[in-house]
């Protein structure tokens, strides 16, 4: 009987081992094979008590495959409106475009104009198309030159300007600005 009982276990070691090799390998996997069941026979006469057995089941799981990661999305660069050219050509790219309100808001509340909102507004009545160009930059202050067109005028209608502009934290807290050409007075 002991003999039985080795028998059937290593039966089952066998198919175990045999299971566990082709489960291994990289490429597509045979199908199962039955499950093999193996029963000690009936027990004699003389003996009281059964005989064990022992049953082994094999069933593949599924493999498990990691899914790709999407990458993450590419950070978004906020322009810096605290440049002094970016806040200079700002505020005559809106004048340009008769936004006073954005312009307006890009002078400092410290910066004396001497002028309310729609008195600064209305001195660009006459302003048509603009052209601002860089000069230079220093630290907070931009050089810069302006043409400026003068929709009232009847002859010449260029006005030539030259500036410098002072930016702190994204507002021009101070202005010079001449004029260098064209026609004078209103």
């Amino acid at each position: 009987m002991r003999y039985r009982i080795a028998a059937v276990v290593a039966l089952g070691a066998g198919l175990l081992a045999a299971c566990l090799a082709g489960c291994s390998s990289t490429g597509p996997s045979a199908p199962a094979a039955p499950a093999a069941s193996t029963t000690a026979p009936a027990p004699d006469a003389a003996s009281p008590a059964p005989s064990p057995s022992v049953s082994i089941s094999v069933s593949p799981s599924p493999v498990q495959i990691p899914q790709p990661t999407p990458p993450a999305p590419a950070p978004v660069t906020v322009p810096n409106v605290t440049d002094p050219w970016a806040v200079v050509s700002a505020y005559y790219g809106d004048i340009d475009s008769g936004d006073y309100a954005e312009a307006y808001a890009l002078l400092s509340s410290g910066m004396v104009t001497g002028q309310t909102y729609q008195r600064f507004a209305s001195g660009f009545s006459c302003t048509g198309a603009q052209t601002v160009t860089e000069v230079s930059e220093s630290g907070d202050q931009v050089t810069f030159n302006l043409q400026a067109v003068d929709n009232c005028a009847v002859d010449d209608a260029s006005k030539y300007f030259t500036g410098t502009d002072t930016v702190v934290n994204g507002k021009i807290v101070a202005a010079n600005v001449v004029q260098t050409g064209g026609p004078t007075g209103p």
